[in-house]
């Protein structure tokens, strides 16, 4: 195996033809699992969910009741499914036309991305001598000092000309294959998260803002106060089509993620969507470690008291950067405490209405 100190290594050029990629499955290409991949994901993320609230397990992790959405929600279970039905299906169609002539995904065979990348880097490491004689810094002591490589040794000597068939240091091919399997990949994942949940965020928000918007678009949401897992899309069809799905298709277009990465992608955010709505709080949940939005944090959301507040879906960067996150976890529990009270003497009055009904 190569390491960083290794002899220069020489390599020609590859050649840089692309070729149609395989598809995943076969029978069906990887643009239409690509579009139905979300909506399988979603079915097994809810049934699992489903199973868990029905047999009353992880009691200790949960955060309302199992009572209480039948005295809060106003929206019956399968009128959600119902509108989460509709939902997939916009998905898929509005996939499947966006990518109905699409042709397979092209890939280059040889690794011509990564000697590219390779040359780039030999061009990046020329800027290293001047960059340090700027900073007053000494080559020839740093060499001295942190020991004699073949690569420092070529850095000093300024000696890094590009040409048609150059020698390369296996430290330069470790750091292209670095940028083309890892450095690329996670800027596309970044850029493809900060666009959805920018425009996420914004649109949500606005739908708040507005009052009309509210009434008439957004309203249907916040109809479930004690959300499960398989309502977490239960929306109207204009905010899946405005908020959902256009986001995704703008990050998609603009972050240049793959086909491939946008399965991953896609799978996450609605395992993400499920986690936020399942009505639990478990201590090794991932997306909990990850930023504190989890589903605590969209919980408070759905409450009336909380609607003003964790507009966010992905992360907490805008909450945070707007003064829009709940902070006041103690106001929060009493809140939620009061809450149970008021249901719990709701449902006590209900029992006596239906032993003792009032005489016509």
């Amino acid at each position: 195996m190569s390491n960083f100190t290794d002899t220069s290594t020489f390599s020609p050029a590859p050649s840089c033809a692309l070729h149609p990629r395989s598809p995943l499955l076969s029978g069906m290409s990887d643009h239409t699992l690509g579009v139905i991949l979300p909506t399988l994901v979603y079915i097994i993320g809810s049934v699992v969910f489903y199973i868990v609230n029905e047999l009353e397990l992880f009691s200790s992790y949960r955060i309302h009741p199992p009572k209480e959405e039948l005295h809060r929600n106003r929206v019956s279970k399968l009128g959600c499914l119902l509108v989460v039905i509709r939902y997939h299906v916009m998905q898929i169609v509005i996939g499947i036309l966006l990518t109905y002539n699409n042709e397979p995904e092209l890939v280059e065979i040889g690794g011509c991305e990564t000697y590219q990348w390779v040359r780039r880097v030999r061009k990046c490491l020329t800027v290293i001598p001047w960059a340090l004689t700027l900073l007053g810094l000494d080559t020839q002591g740093l060499i001295s000092k942190f020991g004699k490589t073949p690569l420092l040794s070529h850095i000093s000597a300024n000696s890094y000309e590009i040409s048609s068939s150059p020698t390369f240091t296996a430290m330069e091919w470790n750091l292209a294959r670095i940028i083309v399997s890892f450095a690329i990949p996670a800027i596309q994942f970044f850029v493809y998260l900060a666009i959805v949940d920018t425009w996420i965020y914004f649109a949500h928000r606005l739908c708040h803002i507005n009052k009309t918007l509210y009434r008439i678009v957004h309203a249907q949401h916040h109809q479930l106060y004690v959300p499960y897992a398989y309502g977490a899309v239960y929306a109207h069809w204009l905010e899946t089509l405005f908020m959902d799905i256009l986001s995704f298709t703008l990050a998609n277009a603009i972050s240049g993620i793959s086909v491939r990465q946008g399965m991953i992608v896609t799978s996450l955010a609605t395992l993400k969507t499920i986690s936020d709505h399942c009505n639990f709080v478990f201590p090794w949940d991932p997306f909990g470690y990850i930023n504190g939005n989890n589903a605590a944090f969209h919980d408070l959301h759905h409450q009336s008291w909380g609607l003003k507040y964790n507009y966010s879906t992905y992360t907490v960067f805008w909450d945070k950067f707007f003064g829009t996150e709940w902070t006041d976890t103690t106001g929060a529990d009493m809140r939620y405490a009061r809450t149970r009270e008021l249901v719990k003497a709701r449902r006590e009055t209900d029992e006596v209405t239906i032993v003792h009904p009032k005489a016509a």
